[in-house]
């Protein structure tokens, strides 16, 4: 299968937005279940010292998780993006698939799965899980927002150059 550059950037974008909303749907479900059904949790209790209630620490839990996720894009992902969109371009069209990413793109993906799941596997309280998935979800979800922005310039641009 062959891809134009356009394509290539904006299926890495949907890439990165599906598994952002997905990260960002399963840590509001841990920072809520922790709320209701924990009888003790580190951040939160944290939070609820300042606020009135765990309900009004959890929202305070998920603006900093929020704020973590677009302090990563701007210093870490946004050159990640950058460095993927650059390397697509230099590419020659049509792309084959199994060129689109570096192997150690892969294992970069790889390496993020297993600490998710090493996470998991050692018991990490569902606040720290919560807070985790938001800032990473919410992250990456700036980040596919990045890789559409390219994507529609790129194609702006090309569509001038014709």
């Amino acid at each position: 299968m062959k891809l134009s550059q356009v394509t290539c950037v904006v299926m890495s974008g949907l890439i990165w937005f599906l598994i952002g909303l997905f990260l960002l749907t399963k840590g509001l479900n841990w920072i809520v279940y922790t709320t209701h059904f924990a009888t003790s949790s580190i951040l939160l209790d944290f939070f609820g010292s300042f606020v009135n209630d765990k309900e009004q620490a959890a929202l305070v839990l998920i603006t900093v998780a929020l704020f973590i996720g677009f302090l990563k894009t701007r210093i870490v992902l946004h050159k990640t993006v950058k460095r993927v969109v650059q390397r697509i371009f230099s590419l020659e069209a049509p792309i084959p698939l199994s060129k689109v990413y570096k192997p150690s793109y892969y294992g970069l993906i790889l390496g993020m799965m297993f600490l998710g799941m090493g996470l998991r596997f050692l018991q990490v309280p569902g606040d720290f899980m919560g807070l985790i998935d938001v800032a990473v979800g919410s992250a990456l979800l700036n980040g596919a927002v990045l890789y559409f922005r390219y994507a529609f310039l790129l194609r702006k641009q090309k569509s001038l150059e014709n």
